[in-house]
């Protein structure tokens, strides 16, 4: 079982229009990490409030962004390595309305494309921070990221950037599955299932 901390810099917030403008990804507790701009598979610029939010710049994207199809399929090949046929675990804040939306477009694009892709999704176990932060800490007026990660006093740096939002959430995730451990004696790493079951409200 693999553990993928995962965040997309989009450029806007409808999953099923707006460009993926960011990867970032990172094998949990582990050094292994991917992370790449990508020009808009659209061709649309990217509006100011997008560069306002995130830093990144139309400018940027030209500079050192990456054709939409490299990057899907980098990073497809990035996964496929560094999971190696084990099953595997998305952790995204907001993942189930937004990141695994556009986790599984990147898939059919992929096989619309022609490209061979031999990760069974049927496999892949979900978890959403944002759920999981609701069933932990019912009584909280705010669920965003920053929210919560202030409330385990984790220092936020690079904030709307796809690897430091990765980088802040592997640390929510950690501290979150100690505290579904301690609070509902829910092993989340050894048993991942048991988590999605537990956002669910399955357990």
């Amino acid at each position: 079982m693999v553990i993928v901390i995962l965040d997309f810099e989009t450029s806007g917030l409808n999953p099923y229009h707006s460009d993926i403008i960011e990867f970032g990804a990172k094998i949990f507790n582990d050094e292994n990490s991917f992370q790449k701009l990508v020009k808009p598979k659209s061709n649309r610029p990217i509006s100011k409030k997008i560069t306002d939010i995130t830093g990144i710049t139309n400018r940027l994207l030209r500079a050192e962004g990456v054709p939409w199809l490299n990057a899907y399929t980098e990073f497809y090949n990035w996964l496929f390595e560094s999971t190696k046929g084990q099953d595997i675990v998305l952790v995204s804040h907001n993942g189930d309305s937004f990141d695994f939306m556009f986790f599984r477009r990147i898939m059919k694009d992929l096989k619309n494309e022609g490209i061979d892709v031999q990760i069974d999704l049927s496999r892949i176990c979900y978890h959403d921070t944002l759920h999981i932060s609701k069933r932990l800490m019912s009584d909280r007026t705010y669920y965003n990221q920053p929210s919560i990660a202030r409330t385990y006093g984790i220092t936020i740096e690079n904030a709307h950037r796809a690897m430091g939002d990765v980088l802040v959430l592997e640390q929510i995730y950690s501290r979150m599955m100690d505290h579904l451990m301690k609070l509902e004696k829910i092993n989340g790493i050894e048993d991942p299932c048991k988590v999605r079951d537990y956002i669910d409200l399955n357990i």
